[in-house]
């Protein structure tokens, strides 16, 4: 695994940054009703990958496959996964819901082996034991002591959401991963939009606060999430190699909660920071690399 201050600093930048995209969600839930500020953000982030898919002289994905698996994500990662997570903020602490969401590794090597026919390896199934226990372990501290107000409810509706994106990870590896990643976050993105429109009409009054809250919320989503996170995770593959960068994901539940503890006031419990060391140990096990990271040649 190749590690170097380059690589530290942009797994680090990477993290923080996807991290704080939970902290961000519960303002703003404040501004729009959850459903449709996620309507506006694909809607928005659709027209300006667009835009510079145009400008950049190409074109959304050319041949049915791509299009059908970009759909496909666009569903299960943007629409459901997302959308869970943000009607869950309205009841969860948003530490909370980024402990689950970084569950995501852990399950995904659940699923591939009925999914995809890829057996775990021991040091798998030890990182996947480590991990459900530590959250187990939060989960039932928080639910039993009361540490903070998180709806059982709202928890079980993040975590459908995180089992849909594990799901649009097996989706992404089987069918997607050849694909020009622009082109399709932007269908993804679109795709998002349409299905969760009609779903905002009949579940939500559009009771938008149109300011600055809702100006700042959607730009750091859409363009920070979209385009600075994926810039720096490529940029991260080039420097590491694709195995070495997601080990970094062992990072997001901590630095996840540590920002909500900042900004938000979010209490953090003893039993949280006993429990987030086997999560965070377990994410690490099913990530690491089992062998010496192919070379990934930059995009043309």
């Amino acid at each position: 695994m190749k590690i170097s201050w380059q690589v530290i600093a942009l797994g680090v930048a990477f993290c923080t940054l996807w991290s704080s995209a939970f902290t961000v969600g519960k303002f703003a839930i404040d501004a729009a009703p959850p459903i449709w500020f996620l309507v506006i953000r694909f809607g928005l982030a659709f027209f300006v990958m667009w835009a510079v898919l145009a400008v950049m002289r190409r074109g959304l994905p050319g041949n049915r496959r791509d299009m059908v698996t970009a759909i496909g994500l666009g569903i299960l990662n943007n629409a459901l996964y997302l959308g869970a997570c943000y009607i869950a903020f309205q009841s969860v602490s948003s530490g909370m819901v980024a402990m689950i969401a970084s569950l995501m590794p852990l399950v995904t090597v659940a699923l591939a082996w009925p999914l995809l026919g890829e057996a775990p390896t021991v040091r798998k199934v030890a990182g996947l034991a480590l991990g459900m226990g530590g959250a187990w372990y939060i989960l039932g501290s928080r639910l039993g002591q009361n540490v903070v107000v998180d709806d059982p409810v709202g928890l079980g509706i993040a975590m459908v959401g995180m089992v849909c994106l594990a799901l649009g990870t097996i989706l992404y590896k089987r069918r997607g991963a050849d694909a020009d990643p622009l082109a399709m976050n932007a269908v993804q993105a679109g795709a998002a939009a349409v299905v969760l429109l009609p779903v905002a009409l009949v579940m939500e009054e559009p009771d938008i606060t149109f300011g600055w809250t809702l100006i700042w919320t959607q730009a750091y989503t859409v363009l920070v999430m979209t385009f600075a996170t994926l810039l720096l995770w490529f940029a991260l593959i080039r420097k590491a190699g694709a195995g070495a960068a997601s080990t970094f994901h062992f990072l997001n539940p901590g630095i996840a909660m540590l920002i909500a503890w900042v900004v938000l006031s979010e209490p953090i419990a003893l039993s949280d920071v006993l429990g987030l060391i086997p999560v965070a140990a377990g994410i690490l096990l099913v990530n690491w690399p089992s062998g010496k990271p192919k070379p990934v040649t930059p995009a043309a």
